[in-house]
This record gives C-alpha cells, sequence and structure tokens, in this order.
C-alpha cells in the first residue's frame, strides 16, 4: 500500500485508487456477524461494521467495513464516535439511489461510499496536531438545518407526515436503564429508552436507542440538559402501540449538544418541565398553559373511561377545591427523598450512590451528584368528592411553601405547621397533572403543579358547611 495519498471527501470519484482519508466518526452501527453458509465462498463467518466519516462542515460519507471477526471486532472495539481515524485505501464506490441498502443509511453529502476489505485497507488513529482540526465537527449539524419540525407541529400532522422523516431539536428528559429483548430468530440484544422535548408543546416523544454505541453514550446524558439534534427520524405506524409514531430508524443522526443558536434557546424553553419517575417517566406541563376547569367528579369519570390497550391516560386540569391537609408536620424522613441527579434512581439508606452500575454516579466512574426533593401528600375536597394523597413534589412544591428544601429540612414543627396553615381549610386554584393507572402503578397519580388561594372576591358562592362537616385529618 505504498503510494496512497491524502485526499479529501469532496474530491473522491468512484474508482479513486490509493485514497488516504482522514476525519472524524459522528456515528456507528452495531456491528454484524455474517453466517459462513450465507456467504459467496463460505469460507468462514464474515463480520461487517458501519459508521459516517466527516472531513469537513460539509462534507460526510458512510464508510463499511468487511472481513474476519476477529479483524472487524478489533476496530469496532478500537474506534468510537469522536475518534478520528485514518482510512488507507479504500475502495471508492459510486451510491446508487435505487439500492435498498441506501434507505437504511444515514444521510451524508458524498455521492460515494468507502469500503473497507481486509487486507486490502486499513483503518488507523489519527495521532497528529491536526486531529484538533476535526474535533469540532462532532457537534455540528450534518445537514442544514431548513426543514427542521417541532413536535408541535408534527403531532398535528401525524397521519399527513407518515411514512416519511423529519429532522427535531429536543432536550433529554428522561434516559431508562439498558434493557434487553429477544428477537424473533433467537438473538439477544439491547436498547435503552429515552424521552424528550422541545417546548412547542406538553407532549412529549418517547424514542428507543438501538445502536451500542449510542446506548453507552446515553448514560452520560443530562435531563433537561442535554440537547440532541435527530436527523430523519421516522415516522410510521406502531403495529404495538396501533397508532402513528416517531421512532428511530437505522438512518437515524444523533448530535449531541449542537454547536448551534438553537440549542440554548430550546434548553431555556423547558427549564420549567420537571421529569418525576413515579409519574410514569411523563414531562410535566407549565401550569401556566392549562385552561380546563373539572370537578373531582369529572376527573374520576375521565379516568375511568376505557383507553386503548397499551396506552396510559394523562391530562392536565385546574381545579377549585379546599385544601384539607398538607403532611409537613411528619417527621418521617419519606418527605424528603434523595435522587441521583444522572438516572433519578433513589438513593438507598446508608449510600452516597445510587448504586445503579448503568449510571457514572453509580458505578463510580463520576462523583456522585444527588438531588433533595420535598416528597409531600395533600388532600383536596370540593362539592363533588375528594381526591386523597395528591403528591405535591419537588420544585413545585417548593414554590408552593416558598422555602427549599434544605430551608425546610431545619424549621423546627411549630414552623412547618405555619406553612401548612397558609392553604389548610382555604379555597385554592390548584394545577393538575392527573396520570392513570398502569399494572406497574394500580392507582391514579394527582401530581399539583400549583396551589394559589382565591381571594374572597374571585370566590363562587360556596357551601361553608362542606368545611365545617366535612374536614378529616390523616396520618402518613
Amino acid at each position: 500500500m505504498s503510494g496512497v495519498y491524502k485526499q479529501a471527501l469532496k474530491s473522491l470519484q468512484p474508482g479513486t485508487q490509493n485514497a488516504l482519508v482522514i476525519g472524524i466518526i459522528v456515528n456507528s452501527f452495531n456491528m454484524k456477524t455474517i453466517d459462513a453458509t450465507r456467504t459467496r465462498f463460505n469460507n468462514g463467518d464474515r463480520s461487517v461494521w458501519t459508521f459516517t466519516l466527516r472531513d469537513s462542515i460539509e462534507d460526510s460519507i458512510n464508510v463499511t467495513i468487511w472481513g474476519s471477526i476477529q479483524f472487524v471486532t478489533k476496530l469496532f472495539s478500537n474506534f468510537h464516535i469522536g475518534s478520528v481515524v485514518e482510512v488507507i485505501n479504500p475502495k471508492v464506490i459510486a451510491r446508487r439511489p435505487e439500492d435498498r441498502n441506501e434507505l437504511f443509511m444515514p444521510w451524508v453529502s458524498s455521492a460515494c461510499s468507502l469500503t473497507v476489505n481486509e487486507g486490502n485497507a486499513l483503518v488507523q488513529i489519527h495521532d497528529a496536531p491536526t486531529r484538533a482540526k476535526y474535533e469540532p465537527l462532532l457537534m455540528l449539524p450534518i445537514k442544514n438545518l431548513n426543514g427542521l419540525r417541532t413536535l408541535k407541529s408534527i403531532f398535528e400532522n401525524l397521519e399527513a407526515l407518515r411514512d416519511q422523516y423529519v429532522d427535531i431539536l429536543v432536550v433529554v428528559t428522561f434516559i431508562s436503564d439498558i434493557r434487553n429483548v429477544i428477537t424473533r430468530d433467537g438473538r439477544d440484544i439491547k436498547f435503552r429508552n429515552f424521552e424528550a422535548v422541545d417546548g412547542s408543546t406538553d407532549e412529549v416523544v418517547s424514542l428507543i436507542l438501538w445502536e451500542d454505541e449510542w446506548i453507552e453514550k446515553a448514560a452520560l446524558w443530562e435531563p433537561k440538559r442535554t440537547v440532541l439534534l435527530l436527523v430523519d427520524v421516522r415516522i410510521a405506524y406502531d403495529n404495538f402501540k396501533k397508532k402513528t409514531v416517531l421512532s428511530t430508524a437505522r438512518k437515524t443522526m444523533i448530535t449531541e449538544n449542537p454547536n448551534i443558536s438553537q440549542t440554548t434557546t430550546i434548553r431555556n424553553a423547558v427549564q420549567f418541565y420537571e421529569h418525576d419517575i413515579m409519574s410514569g417517566n411523563f414531562v410535566t406541563p407549565n401550569p401556566d398553559t392549562i385552561t380546563s376547569v373539572m370537578t373531582i367528579q369529572e376527573i374520576s369519570e375521565k379516568l375511568n373511561r376505557k383507553s386503548k390497550q397499551g396506552e396510559r391516560i394523562q391530562f392536565a386540569t385546574i381545579l377549585k377545591a379546599y385544601v384539607m391537609d398538607i403532611n409537613v408536620e411528619n417527621l418521617n424522613p419519606g418527605i424528603i427523598s434523595i435522587r441521583c441527579a444522572l438516572c433519578k434512581k433513589m438513593i438507598p439508606d446508608n449510600r452516597d450512590s445510587c448504586m445503579n452500575l448503568e449510571c457514572p454516579s453509580g458505578n463510580g466512574t463520576r462523583v456522585p451528584l444527588n438531588i433533595m426533593s420535598l416528597n409531600l401528600k395533600v388532600n383536596l375536597r370540593d362539592s363533588t368528592g375528594y381526591l386523597i394523597g395528591c403528591r405535591l413534589f419537588g420544585d413545585a412544591a417548593e414554590r408552593v411553601l416558598g422555602c427549599t428544601v434544605n430551608e425546610f429540612q431545619e424549621m423546627i414543627l411549630p414552623q412547618r405547621t405555619e406553612l401548612k396553615w397558609k392553604y389548610t381549610l382555604e379555597k385554592c386554584d390548584i394545577r393538575l397533572h392527573v396520570l392513570g393507572p398502569t399494572s406497574t402503578f394500580p392507582n391514579a397519580v394527582y401530581n399539583i403543579l400549583s396551589i394559589c388561594r382565591i381571594q374572597e372576591n374571585e370566590e363562587i358562592e360556596e357551601d361553608n358547611q362542606l368545611i365545617n362537616d366535612d374536614f378529616v385529618s390523616n396520618d402518613y
């Protein structure tokens, strides 16, 4: 392979010989092994690995590695997203639009693709001062963002957009643990769910990561901080959910915290959103955007309606009701919860971290970062019924009580009692996020987003006997 010479991606032509291409890996598929009986010459099992390479703001190309299991495994293990590599003497092939494989490959600017065959070509690390010029490319969009869509516009036009691909910019709100599934052909593969929002709607998009590289990288994503540019997310009918949904496809490209002005804007737009694992991993809406008013009876009737199989009903509403009790006087330490800031798991008693081996804080690769939150219970009553054990949690609890969790922790009992009587037995405007039961959580969850006392001149004539006759005190 003497005589190879460096070429930029934009200069490559089909059949180019002795090329040396340098770039940064911006996407990586899982390595696959092909049974020897399915190969042309039946000369042993072969493996294949594909990644996307980029050498400038405008130029990118897909690279496919073919060879023995040992050869491909070594490359797959050594080179990752963010690695700056040299591809030496690859086969330069013209892409064919009619090729079905193109449907499953990420969008790239080049009209060619590169093939690295064991024994004829190499991939090695580019360990030179010039590597620094390639590293910023990892955080730049791989194509222009003229077609960027908001989640609101997508959800409003799901059926019209069916079987199309869209580009979205979102903020991560939840990352699940790694899970496993057995495929129809008996393979055990892993995946990870994540959820995201963009501030244009209260709806949340739930997506799945299938590629090992992204499954591992997602462990470092921070809810409400990590912004993702998702290029070519597919809109398709989900046979399991029986509806049209957004989903990641093999050609979907992910850019973490892209270096564009919209990243800061969208991150700021969703800072109010709260993720709560006990709420079924839903993101709560901004209480200021809630307009519908319901009674407790109407809430109960809506929860008792049959929903589609596999769906969890959720809605937000304004409730005009009396606060009957808030358990701020409870000395049980459970009213202050401690969670890992990264994976959101509860911190076990007498532990410093979540002990989650999939979380950087839990496996010791990162200093534990824990968050304390208020976790209160509230009883409500209106003329139509009771809601017992509503949850007042996190930032919402601090806003309602007018103190931080640290300040609350330092309070003596009379001070906590004083907080309670700011609302107890008072008619209030209460913003609720209601989540129906599931097989995991058989009871409905009532998350209180805000509580505001209704002034006398705002009140509608009420039966005062409601309070005098029906006040109940509950122990927690």
